[in-house]
């Protein structure tokens, strides 16, 4: 069952929680350290060669707790809605991600944040919440927020319990920043219709086979395994 469950998640989301999942469970069972997973400028490009942190900085979620899942679960939810209905096409999916990623990183460095988790998913709420604004989540299953409001109610909460809402808003920001030109600028007469980011050609025919395989396996009824 539970195996079924993960092959009915989109392909680039699975990756995403499987690797989290993985990150966890090896500082649990101390094989690693979550500061060897944390984004150190010296560390990864000068000291030594760890580029790798870039990318663990976004994927560790925290200790394999009950937290730890239930913030997984939830990025799940909204991760693979944008996937499935906001950026439909493996390449459009990776190419949002790989946008994400290049300023999150440029943003940890610059306030030499060493764990961007939280902007990341922030970043990932805000847009989902914009394109289905009207639909509703259970906060902790009890509390039903609309999608538009659902980064605002998070930093609410963060207010009320006395924790920082910096990653909330930096979040929300960047979040804000690419729906600003993926979708606002498009429609302003000077522009007539050009995204200025759109995927590019040459990722949409890399993907394509992909996305092929992904259409048959889902007529077939199957799971798409990437």
């Amino acid at each position: 069952m539970v195996l079924e469950y993960f092959l009915d998640i989109p392909p680039l989301t699975r990756i995403i929680v499987i690797s989290s999942i993985l990150l966890s469970y090896a500082t649990y069972v101390q094989y690693l350290k979550p500061s060897n997973l944390y984004l150190n400028y010296k560390l990864a490009f000068l000291e030594q060669f760890q580029p790798w942190r870039i990318l663990t900085s976004i994927l560790y979620f925290g200790e394999l707790d009950l937290i730890m899942v239930l913030r997984l679960f939830f990025f799940q939810t909204i991760s693979s809605s944008l996937e499935q209905h906001t950026f439909p096409g493996i390449a459009n999916y990776i190419y949002y991600l790989l946008l994400n990623l290049i300023t999150i990183t440029l943003v940890g460095l610059l306030l030499n944040e060493p764990s961007l988790t939280e902007y990341f998913v922030e970043a990932l709420i805000y847009v989902w919440g914009r394109q289905n604004q009207e639909r509703e989540l259970l906060f902790m299953f009890i509390i039903p927020v609309k999608a538009q409001y659902m980064v605002w109610f998070f930093i609410l909460i963060n207010i009320v319990t006395g924790r920082p809402v910096q990653s909330n808003l930096i979040g929300a920001v960047i979040g804000h920043t690419y729906y600003y030109f993926a979708y606002i600028v498009p429609k302003l007469p000077s522009f007539k219709g050009i995204n200025l980011l759109s995927t590019p050609k040459f990722l949409v025919n890399l993907c394509g086979n992909l996305d092929r395989q992904n259409v048959v396996r889902q007529e077939q009824g199957q799971a798409f395994v990437f």
